[in-house]
């Protein structure tokens, strides 16, 4: 383990907390600009949420690897790349003129991303004691809570004010920022890195046997399909609020802040039920229901004619699923570190390797009818809860 001082300690954690908030907020910063885009490059909602779509693939394939890249060249090196692949990419989105040439770039500012999501909890592996990560993974976690919350109101005043292009330029200056900050204070922390990155087939062979399993099957595409109802809002949310119930986009970006609030509440009723050492599988259970429930409401706004009645309406819904988000993630993911502890590290990566692709496919699948949002999002959501609802009761015969 690297010793390093508490002064520095705080440093790193400080650094690292904000490029979490920075890798998560590139996809939250524009999303109430995503109609005036449509407009903009006389495109469809289709088109431009491949700029979602495409973000969430790249990190789906990022994760990976990021983690044996930086143990075959540092962590300091693959993180200042990545943070550097992010920034650069952004900056240029702010001057493309074309849609096709945001798509891609926004694959390439994922793979920064990628890197952003799982160097820095290596870092402090490498370099605090379990106690100590303990605590540093907590202030993590506000970066990721913070970012749905801020995001979205920064980007909407900045759009209103100045232009879209700015929110990804914004992005940019701050990873640039950071790349800065990291070269003078980030120390390397990887003492023993590897001669050699493992041959694929070596991970293709654990990845297979994986696949192979119905309890990580199960619990992944609870997980997977439960985030992918709350992602097909992200992926439809401007496009019903905005151009559907005639909210301005500032108003609408405020709706976050209620998310972020419904996560923390999930967050603090999970603890709360662990602590009452309520077993794992009743936990996820609450949070699918949950989820379910919104659906359900949803399905209730499309009998609604008073638009005011409806903004509600999906507003409850959806906090119901954020509040679900937090009760199924982390108790999944620790189930499936606890089965396959002698494969939790690449069990962990095609957990969330897939979960970003089911992701993807819901903020493209959720606008195959542009000119009904709501409805669009009732079956997005509705389909996906329905892989959820019916992974989760496999698995309570599975595991029981």
């Amino acid at each position: 383990m690297q010793k390093l001082d508490k002064a520095t300690k705080r440093q790193i954690l400080f650094l690292l907390t904000a490029m979490f908030f920075l890798g998560v907020s590139a996809t939250d910063i524009y999303i109430a600009s995503l109609p005036q885009m449509v407009a903009d490059f006389h495109s469809t909602p289709q088109m431009v949420n491949l700029t979602l779509s495409s973000y969430s693939i790249g990190i789906a394939f990022g994760v990976l690897f990021t983690g044996e890249l930086s143990n075959r060249f540092g962590r300091r090196k693959v993180l200042l790349y990545g943070v550097g692949c992010f920034s650069v990419a952004a900056g240029l989105i702010t001057f493309t003129p074309y849609i096709w040439g945001i798509i891609i770039l926004r694959i390439i500012q994922s793979f920064g991303c990628s890197v952003i999501l799982i160097v820095p909890r290596l870092i402090l592996k490498d370099s605090m004691d379990e106690r100590e990560q303990v605590h540093a993974n907590g202030v993590l976690l506000i970066g990721l809570i913070i970012s749905p919350a801020i995001a979205p109101v920064l980007g909407a005043y900045i759009a209103t004010y100045l232009s879209w292009n700015y929110c990804f330029l914004f992005s940019a200056i701050a990873g640039l920022l950071l790349v800065i900050i990291t070269l003078k204070i980030l120390p390397e922390t990887n003492l023993n890195r590897t001669n050699k990155i493992p041959p694929l087939r070596r991970y293709l062979k654990g990845y297979l046997s994986l696949f192979k399993n119905k309890v990580f099957i199960t619990l992944t595409l609870i997980y997977a399909c439960g985030v992918a109802a709350y992602f097909a809002f992200i992926g439809i949310s401007s496009y019903l609020y905005i151009d559907y119930l005639h909210i301005s986009p500032i108003k609408y970006s405020y709706i976050f802040l209620g998310l972020s609030a419904a996560y923390l509440v999930g967050n603090q009723l999970m603890q709360l039920l662990n602590r009452k050492k309520e077993p794992l599988v009743n936990i996820i259970g609450i949070g699918v229901y949950s989820t379910a429930s919104g659906v359900v409401i949803l399905i209730i706004s499309l009998f609604v004619d008073n638009l005011t009645i409806i903004a509600v309406l999906a507003t409850i819904a959806i906090l119901l699923m954020r509040v679900a988000n937090a009760l199924i993630t982390p108790p999944i993911q620790i189930k499936i570190m606890s089965h396959f502890h002698t494969q939790s590290a690449q069990a962990l990566g095609l957990n969330m390797c897939i979960g970003f692709s089911v992701n993807s496919l819901a903020t493209y699948m959720v606008t195959m009818l542009p000119t009904y949002p709501l409805l669009s999002f009732v079956l997005s959501s509705g389909f996906f809860i329905g892989i959820c609802l019916a992974a989760y009761q496999i698995n309570r015969k599975i595991v029981s």
